[in-house]
């Protein structure tokens, strides 16, 4: 205390700041005495008034800093109720002048709170200290009403939510529940509620859906005196939190809660946008391996669980993109992926690896045999008609099953395996099922490696050009051309079948290259002719692919060429199989009426085994029509010289000459002969010749 008195009432400080104090007592000679003592002190006398009334009405005008009441005054009103009139609306500090200590008389003027008590006559010194003792609760009161003014506002305005909580335990001593003692806005918003509705009930009380995590939690950190900080997800506010929790007092928890739902359903938008397919809204490649990864992790952990891992591809997908538009190509895409889901349960998955390519992931399958009648179930549902935009579509898809588990260790496997049953369907054709087995990784390895290999043969002069002799079917056999074959030698293996390489070149779109390359060959092998062999009229009779025939630049390859080389157009013969003639035959037309317009001749190979329109073949500007070798080689069976008697007829019913490839004997030759066939070719005459021997073959022929 000593401290708090330490200026004299004279020194320079208390001079200058001098507190204005209201003198209140009907007593003239008290009041003059008191007023010389309180200017002795330093302080400041605003002024003496004799009645309760008149302190009233003076602190209306104008608030001292302290006012010194006596407790009984003259007239209607004492020094009390004088006292409470002025802390109604002021806090200005009083202090009770009186010559009465009884207790009644304490005990009324307790009522008013006041700051102390002078008992009458005061000393000086006491009445310094009553007086300063009383400005400085004022003010520190005065400051504490103003931090806890701030504080209140601070709390008011946080946005996030705060609560105060006392725990009420059961007789084992486990939390059961929490009473709010306080609560800001931000979390009486939370229950939809004002604060002054939430304060004095318990959670309980404002949800009967609260889970009991909550109460468990926030009780055990007030009855640990441990802070917490976590994240939850409050179901009965259906809103994700983040929480501080702390004990200020025992069986007291104080939580801030950070509503995070906003975030957290960013990041659901987020994670659901970076693993599902933005067109089918299906689950993308990242979540199709994840999902296979946790079918992984569970048969692990289970002897009896099986999944299968199905690859769908839909057959001419490109073609109904490319006829009629990427707008219905997305929506059957999005109707295939419906189609899948309703064939599948809910705990299997259907994911979208783009273009037309989806997977499904079978899971909790019986048996595989179970399994096989799922999978073809699927199959059929894509094989139903569907009305796309107006558009009448008729499906079909090709799959590829692999069952796990298996031998494989990552997810990307299973894929891949299942991927490589679906490459073995779509070689056989549309609308197939093929399961995986260990061999057809062997055979994708091998495809592999060969499509490797290709790559470099043209760039390594591994291709060799082969050409067969074709004859004029007479009395004798007379040489008029060759078709142009095409050999594979690579530098370090024997011989490929041409059955293992080109159809590889077909899918990997090496054939075009290729293709080129067979053309400028047997361009440039006419060019020498026209100088050694003059007049012969010998032509080279050259095959195109799919690929090839569907390339835009064709006819001007072609064209070129012929032009480079300077050779005569109709030494040059092109041939087309019929399944390609017939996949666009309007397109087909066109093409080949720019080709005659170059004067080469056009022949249709493998007739007979496609399903050519007669309407179509008599649009066709071709010039013949070669046999395929399945008929040919089995002549001696009645229904095969049938069939081939009747493409003889109809081709020259067509004014189309006629080739019979794959000649093996006398007989067959003399058949034909007798069916009126214009041309042959085939081992019975010559196999193919490599070019650096063919000049000599010519030469030979030409000598006899």
């Amino acid at each position: 205390m000593q401290s708090m008195f330490a200026d004299s009432p004279s020194s320079p400080e208390t001079r200058r700041n001098k507190p204005s104090i209201l003198l209140v007592e009907d007593n003239v000679i008290v009041a003059f005495d008191m007023q010389q003592r309180l200017q002795q002190l330093g302080y400041a006398v605003q002024g003496i008034v004799a009645s309760g009334e008149e302190a009233v009405e003076t602190v209306a005008r104008q608030e001292p800093a302290l006012i010194l009441m006596d407790i009984f005054l003259d007239g209607r009103m004492d020094g009390i109720e004088a006292a409470q009139k002025i802390l109604e609306k002021s806090q200005i500090p009083i202090i009770f002048l009186t010559g009465h200590d009884d207790e009644e008389t304490l005990g009324r003027a307790k009522i008013t709170e006041t700051f102390g008590y002078i008992i009458k006559p005061a000393k000086p010194r006491d009445l310094h200290v009553a007086i300063e003792i009383a400005l400085y609760k004022h003010a520190a009161t005065q400051a504490l009403q103003k931090s806890e003014q701030q504080y209140r506002l601070l709390f008011n305005s946080m946005l996030n939510g705060f609560a105060l909580h006392e725990v009420i335990l059961n007789d084992a001593g486990r939390p059961v529940d929490l009473v709010l003692l306080d609560v800001n806005p931000a979390f009486a918003n939370f229950f939809e509620l004002p604060a002054q509705d939430i304060v004095g009930r318990s959670l309980r009380e404002l949800s009967d859906r609260v889970e009991p995590f909550w109460i468990d939690v926030l009780g055990k950190t007030a009855i640990s005196r441990q802070s917490i900080r976590f994240d939850g997800f409050a179901a009965f506010l259906g809103r994700h939190f983040s929480i501080v929790a702390f004990s200020p007092q025992e069986r007291q928890v104080a939580a801030i809660f950070e509503d995070t739902t906003a975030r957290k359903d960013a990041e659901k938008r987020l994670q659901h946008r970076t693993f599902h397919d933005a067109l089918t809204n299906l689950p993308n490649r990242a979540l199709c391996l994840d999902r296979i990864k946790q079918a992984m992790d569970r048969a692990r952990v289970r002897e009896d669980y099986l999944f299968a891992v199905v690859q769908v591809d839909v057959d001419r997908f490109k073609d109904i993109n490319d006829s009629l538009g990427h707008f219905v190509g997305d929506t059957l895409l999005k109707t295939i992926g419906r189609i899948l889901q309703d064939e599948v349960s809910s705990i299997d998955t259907v994911a979208r690896l783009g273009d037309d390519e989806f997977v499904v992931l079978l899971e909790e399958l019986p048996s595989k045999k179970s399994a096989v009648t799922a999978i073809k179930k699927i199959k059929a549902a894509l094989n139903r008609p569907l009305i796309i935009e107006g558009h009448a579509l008729h499906l079909s898809a090709c799959l590829g099953a692999l069952f796990g588990p298996s031998d494989y260790e990552t997810p990307e496997n299973y894929l891949q395996g299942a991927n490589i049953a679906l490459r073995h369907a779509q070689e056989q054709g549309p609308d197939q099922l093929r399961f995986y087995a260990h061999e057809m990784q062997d055979k994708a390895l091998r495809k592999m490696d060969t499509e490797s290999r290709l790559r470099n043969a043209i760039r390594d002069n591994e291709l060799h050009l082969a050409l067969q002799p074709i004859f004029a079917i007479g009395e004798e056999p007379v040489l008029t051309g060759f078709e142009a074959l095409l050999r594979w030698k690579p530098a370090d293996r024997d011989w490929v079948s041409p059955a293992e390489f080109i159809p590889i070149a077909e899918q990997t779109g090496l054939i075009l290259p290729i293709g080129q390359w067979v053309l400028e060959q047997s361009c440039s092998v006419l060019a020498s002719w026209a100088t050694t062999f003059p007049d012969s009229g010998l032509s080279i009779s050259v095959n195109l692919s799919a690929r090839q025939f569907s390339s835009p630049d064709l006819v001007q390859n072609i064209f070129d060429c012929i032009q480079s080389n300077g050779i005569s157009p109709s030494l040059l013969k092109l041939e087309i199989t019929e399944s390609d003639v017939m996949t666009n035959p309007d397109i087909t037309v066109q093409k080949l009426r720019l080709m005659k317009e170059l004067g080469v001749a056009i022949l249709v190979d493998d007739f007979g085994t496609g399903y050519s329109s007669m309407s179509y073949l008599q649009r066709f500007p071709i010039d013949t029509l070669k046999i395929d070798r399945s008929f040919v080689t089995q002549l001696e069976q009645h229904a095969n010289r049938v069939i081939v008697r009747t493409i003889v007829n109809l081709a020259h019913s067509l004014g189309l000459s006629v080739v019979a490839e794959g000649i093996e004997s006398e007989r067959q030759y003399q058949v034909l002969k007798e069916m009126g066939c214009e041309f042959a070719q085939g081992f019975h005459f010559s196999r193919p010749i490599f070019l650096d021997q063919v000049e000599g073959f010519i030469a030979a022929y030409f000598a006899r």
